[in-house]
């Protein structure tokens, strides 16, 4: 074997190891999910735009998230999605789009938080406080 030939093989081999296999990618984006298989999942419990019959829709939507001792209370605005953890705890709040997206909020010692812009789509929310609370919601579209 020539030279040329074992260096043509050899990048060969490095190129396709390089390459990894979707079904690889698939499973380790789905053991990334269970990350948070200990968080307790948050239902919605209220979604006045789900149940109304306007012909518009409303400016100012709002909705709650309940689980076992808090809620999740948020409410859509033209520019944001502001909200509030009842009872009030700080804590840091992830809003997680479909398409994988994450951006995160402190939430403040009355329960406050926010996120700019606005997010579009599917999206969910998973809420840790210090006391080691873990809260994940069900998925919603705006």
């Amino acid at each position: 074997m020539s030279d040329d030939s074992l260096l043509e093989e050899l990048g060969a081999a490095v190129r396709d190891a390089a390459r990894v296999p979707e079904s690889f990618r698939a499973a380790g984006r789905a053991a990334f999910a269970w990350r948070n298989v200990d968080a307790e999942l948050a239902s919605l419990t209220e979604d006045p735009a789900a149940v109304g019959t306007r012909a518009e829709p409303a400016a100012l939507r709002a909705f709650t998230f309940a689980a076992r001792e808090l809620s999740i209370e948020v409410e859509v605005t033209a520019d944001a999605l502001v909200g509030q953890v009842v009872p009030p705890r700080p804590g840091r709040i992830e809003l997680r789009t479909g398409t994988g997206t994450v951006m995160a909020s402190e939430v403040d010692e009355v329960g406050w938080f926010a996120f700019r812009p606005l997010p579009t789509g599917m999206f969910r929310l998973y809420l840790q406080t210090p006391d080691g609370s873990q809260i994940l919601t069900e998925w919603v579209t705006l």
